[in-house]
């Protein structure tokens, strides 16, 4: 049966993006309203009609969800195997835009994967009444119509918002998840992207815990070096700064400035090293100081920051994804470096600068 002729049932809703559009797996599909298989399971369901017509911004705009519904046939929905489908498709659009955003725009903002969340309210799985569920509450509404939708808190106006994806990257990551593993080895590789791309999306949020101050970058960059350092961890050891700069190494860089080493160091160590390995450095150093307690200078954001170096907030998210690409690639999973369209705009991403202020 194909993806518009199976029986769905809805499963969650994303209220603070509309997606243009629709994605599938196997037995998950992401749906934006202007689909006919949204409409169809609004117009069956009165609680979900009212559910999904309730959202709106602070300034009290509409705003239509996306959902997720679920082929029927099956009984249960993984609730990992959810996540990672919608981290697949968040991260590949978050991504993208921070690459197109580099070097910064002063007029355009960048996205961030709160845009994505899971709302905690949602139709019960008998499609009759509303239940919240957090990790301290459970919770029951007989009456859909008293719901009063909300939208992320770290965007004003996501109505405003559509998206755009990289599909190389989101394709290449969907088909990991399908991927049926008949070996241990297989498994544990798939495991171990997901959790990677888990701790992506994490590192992708909005820096807004603390109104933008430094902390909110250093736990971001905390998280990305460890979204790293899992790609480079295939059996659980411990994992040195050596072992992920070999897999940025093995990126068929086609640009010569990203090849060639004529940068210092990023890690306190004498030689030179090539501008993909130097970021991480720099990422790898600031991690420490914000995580180890080294001393950052008031106001400063990354650690002894460099006249004329990019933005890591820019420059990191699109070093994961040229490396995870790379390490896909050699498993036969995507389209390779060497045929991709969007490659080398992530190689002008990295090469960009902007000015001398930190900007996050």
């Amino acid at each position: 049966m194909s993806a518009k002729e199976r029986k769905l049932k809805y499963v969650v809703a994303i209220p603070s993006v509309d997606l243009p559009g629709y994605v599938g797996i196997d037995n998950l599909l992401m749906l934006g309203s202007s689909d006919p298989r949204y409409k169809a399971l609004k117009k069956a369901n009165p609680v979900l009609s009212k559910y999904l017509s309730s959202f709106k911004t602070p300034f009290k705009n509409k705003v239509n969800p996306t959902i997720i519904a679920r082929d029927e046939s099956f009984s249960k929905v993984d609730a990992r195997r959810l996540c990672a489908f919608r981290n697949a498709v968040a991260v590949s659009a978050v991504v993208y835009s921070r690459a197109r955003s580099c070097p910064p725009s002063t007029t355009q903002g960048v996205f961030c994967t709160d845009l994505f969340d899971f709302h905690p309210v949602s139709v019960s799985s008998d499609g009759t009444d509303l239940i919240g569920r957090t990790p301290f509450e459970l919770s029951w509404w007989p009456r859909a119509g008293e719901f009063a939708g909300q939208t992320t808190l770290a965007v004003i106006h996501p109505e405003t918002i559509s998206p755009s994806f990289d599909s190389e990257f989101m394709v290449a990551l969907l088909d990991l998840i399908e991927m049926r593993c008949r070996t241990r080895a297989m498994r544990d590789f798939q495991n171990r992207i997901v959790r990677s791309v888990e701790m992506a999306y994490h590192a992708l949020r909005s820096p807004s815990a603390t109104l933008g101050e430094p902390i909110d970058f250093g736990v971001q960059i905390a998280m990305w070096v460890s979204a790293f350092e899992i790609l480079a961890n295939p059996r659980g050891k411990d994992v040195r700064f050596s072992d992920v700069s070999a897999l940025i190494k093995q990126v068929p860089w086609r640009a010569r400035k990203l090849r060639v080493k004529d940068r210092a160091s990023a890690t306190g160590s004498k030689g030179v090293t090539t501008l993909p390995v130097q970021i991480y450095g720099r990422l790898y150093r600031t991690r420490n100081a914000y995580v180890h307690g080294g001393a950052l200078r008031p106001g400063e954001y990354e650690y002894h920051r460099r006249r004329g170096w990019g933005s890591l907030f820019y420059q990191v998210p699109v070093l994961y994804r040229c490396v995870l690409m790379n390490i896909l690639n050699e498993r036969v999973i995507g389209k390779t470096l060497a045929d991709s369209v969007e490659h080398r705009a992530y190689e002008r991403a990295l090469l960009s600068r902007e000015s001398t202020e930190d900007r996050t």
